[in-house]
């Protein structure tokens, strides 16, 4: 994660145009009048140089006009101690915004959701300047704090933080029938880590194409087999669904398109054991060099056809001996 630093221009290394200021050039290095703060004319007056210059406001506040033209409004201000040297204080850069003429003026309620960042008019950008030396005062540091929020809403967008949240909602008990069975829980967050994560996770749901997913499902049938490749395509099928549901931004689903037919199709096994084929079975499973443990549990397993999790999570209490039933809990 990268932090605005005192690497940013500063007083320190941008030159200053005192003439635009409000001071007379020859007076500047001698002169201990204050700059007149900035006006709109005198912003929309600045033409760009051959090399980045500064000019102040009022505050801390000031505007450099990059080579291109470009005029952004910075603010310095000091926070906690430098890395280089931890008996003087950390010297900070923050960009605030990047001024257009002819930006209106925001509202007091539009200024409260401004992030740092944005296109802004003169008194919006010392409205955001008040807001940061708030922040500083309170002992925040709102570069760190500017670049931790478009780092989280970076990833907010990813295939992996709606396959996080879609994978949270399947396991919650308080999704009620949606939620997966342990064992469908088990084999599906596997697949989603071992199939999916690596080469998706980072991927802003927009970007992801129906190529290369096909591609993907593809690669995955001829490494692990038709059955992953079949459970992979249905996993970016419903998280694409999940978010669809949730964010308006999200409007194409790439996975709709992939037929599960396409990747591979299953016949359905009709044939059962009969009775002999049973007891032969459960004779062999006596001779096994397994444990008894084990091989009761096997036994017990497929003779009541329960979820694994189900018989390993039994107690006592859960059986009824005089009745002889045992009643599985919600």
């Amino acid at each position: 994660m990268t932090f605005e630093s005192p690497a940013a221009p500063s007083s320190a290394d941008v030159p200053v145009d005192p003439a635009v200021a409000g001071m007379p050039p020859a007076q500047a290095p001698r002169s201990r009048q204050k700059a007149a703060p900035l006006t709109d004319t005198a912003l929309k007056a600045l033409k760009p140089r051959d090399k980045a210059y500064k000019v102040t406001d009022a505050a801390g506040l000031y505007v450099v006009v990059s080579p291109t033209g470009v005029k952004s409004f910075r603010y310095d201000y000091r926070h906690g101690v430098a890395d280089s040297n931890p008996s003087k204080p950390g010297r900070w850069t923050l960009t605030i915004g990047r001024y257009e003429p002819g930006t209106p003026n925001r509202s007091d309620v539009d200024l409260q959701a401004l992030e740092y960042g944005a296109t802004l008019s003169l008194k919006d950008a010392r409205a955001l300047r008040d807001r940061a030396s708030r922040q500083v005062a309170a002992g925040e540091n709102p570069s760190k704090v500017k670049a931790v929020k478009r780092a989280t809403d970076a990833e907010a967008g990813t295939f992996g933080a709606w396959a996080a949240r879609y994978i949270a909602f399947k396991t919650d008990p308080k999704s009620g029938e949606e939620q997966w069975a342990e064992s469908t829980a088990g084999y599906r967050i596997s697949t989603y880590e071992r199939l999916l994560k690596p080469v998706l996770a980072a991927r802003r749901m927009g970007d992801i194409t129906r190529r290369e997913l096909a591609e993907l499902f593809d690669q995955i049938k001829a490494r692990n087999g038709p059955a992953p490749a079949v459970l992979a395509r249905e996993l970016v099928l419903v998280v694409f669904r999940y978010a669809m549901g949730r964010d308006e931004a999200i409007a194409v689903n790439p996975v709709e398109a992939i037929r599960r037919n396409s990747i591979a199709t299953f016949a359905p096994r009709m044939r059962n054991l009969t009775r002999h084929e049973l007891k032969t079975f459960f004779d062999a499973l006596q001779r096994t060099q397994a444990s008894a443990t084990l091989r009761l549990a096997l036994r017990f397993v497929l003779l009541t056809m329960v979820r694994k999790g189900e018989f390993i999570g039994a107690t006592w209490k859960e059986i009824n001996w005089e009745r002889a039933t045992w009643t599985i809990p919600a």
